[in-house]
This record gives structure tokens, C-alpha cells and sequence, in this order.
């Protein structure tokens, strides 16, 4: 297989799956400060607690500039490639790691596109939808995982806007706030403790 080193050079999902693995990492740009933070540089009270106050989703074009995004930021630069090159797209957002990946459709088969979470890496073949979420399931090991599929987003807005503009539903996003704000407390602790 050849190495596409070049955005513009990418024929297939094959070669765009291997342009991000080689160029795309995960992380995101910070409004707090214009950087590009990346998990690996940081204790995760530091990196969450910067994320959730200041991250925003940036469009293709900046992902482009940045090379650094979390899944909300390379799902959607995977959506514009896909519909740039005419295939049928399904973004998707699960509560569970509040994580998103895509799905597109070539010929008669759906294809799962995960670029994010390591263990899972990788594009797998599926004869419906339905078939691929089932195995996304099984892949995190977690069988009453919910997924929520999306077309529409807003660039430029924070993490909670993002879930807000797919799941409208308020009870559900201050609940979410409840528990990450929760978790950075306890990560807050546990980094004093350690330091």
C-alpha cells in the first residue's frame, strides 16, 4: 500500500485511514491559550480540566493546519473527505467515552471508520448499519452502549455544545457536567497526592 502523504493525494477511505494514522493526532486546540494540547504532554486532571473549558470543534480546514483533534474534530474532517467524494455517511455519538466515529456505505456494504481509540483502530466490514453498531459494541465491550446519529454541527463550539446540539435534552447535559466535574475533582486530589 502506499503512504499518501499529501491531503490532497487521498483516492480511498484506505489512504485517508493511513493519512490520519501518519498525521493526525489526538489532542485539541485550546481557545485559553491558542495551543495544541495533547494528551501524552500532560497529567489527565491538566488535559481534561483544559478540554472541557476550552476546547472548541474546529472545521476540516483548520484540522488540516492543527493535525491535532479529538474525535469530534477528525469525525468531521472524515465526513467532509466521504462527502466530498460522494459516499453515504452516519456519524455517530455515544454517552459511553462521549466518543464519535463514522460509518460510510461503498457499493452494498457500511463500513465502521475508527480512528481514536487505539485497541480499536481500524475499518471493518458490515452488511447493515445495525450490524456494525452491534459490533462497535462488541469491540468496547459494552452491549447497552447508545448511539446517536447526527448530520449537523456548529464549528467553533465548546465540548458541551457539541453533545447539546445532538442530544437536546438539558437533564442529560447538566448530568454530564455533574459527572466530568465529579471526575476532575477526584483527578485533582489524586495529582496533589502524587505530586
Amino acid at each position: 500500500m502506499v503512504i499518501v502523504m499529501d491531503y490532497k493525494e487521498i483516492r480511498n477511505p484506505y489512504e485517508l485511514y493511513e493519512y490520519m494514522r501518519n498525521n493526525i493526532e489526538y489532542g485539541f486546540y485550546s481557545t485559553f491559550d491558542m495551543k495544541v494540547h495533547r494528551r501524552l504532554e500532560m497529567d489527565d486532571y491538566s488535559y481534561e480540566n483544559l478540554l472541557f473549558s476550552y476546547y472548541y470543534l474546529q472545521k476540516p480546514e483548520e484540522l488540516l493546519i492543527t493535525k491535532t483533534g479529538i474525535c469530534y474534530d477528525q469525525v468531521e474532517f472524515e465526513r467532509k473527505w466521504f462527502l466530498d467524494h460522494g459516499y453515504e455517511v452516519h456519524t455517530f455519538y455515544t454517552p459511553y467515552h462521549n466518543h464519535c466515529f463514522l460509518i460510510f456505505k461503498d457499493r452494498d456494504y457500511y463500513y465502521l471508520f475508527e480512528t481514536c481509540i487505539k485497541d480499536i483502530n481500524g475499518i471493518y466490514i458490515g452488511e447493515t448499519l445495525e450490524e456494525l453498531l452491534d459490533y462497535y459494541r462488541i469491540l468496547q465491550n459494552n452491549f447497552d452502549m447508545k448511539f446517536y446519529e447526527y448530520s449537523n454541527v456548529n464549528y467553533g463550539c465548546n465540548f458541551y455544545d457539541f453533545i447539546s446540539n445532538i442530544i437536546p435534552n438539558k437533564d442529560f447535559i447538566f448530568n454530564l457536567k455533574q459527572t466530568i466535574d465529579e471526575s476532575l475533582v477526584r483527578k485533582r486530589k489524586l495529582n496533589i497526592v502524587n505530586n
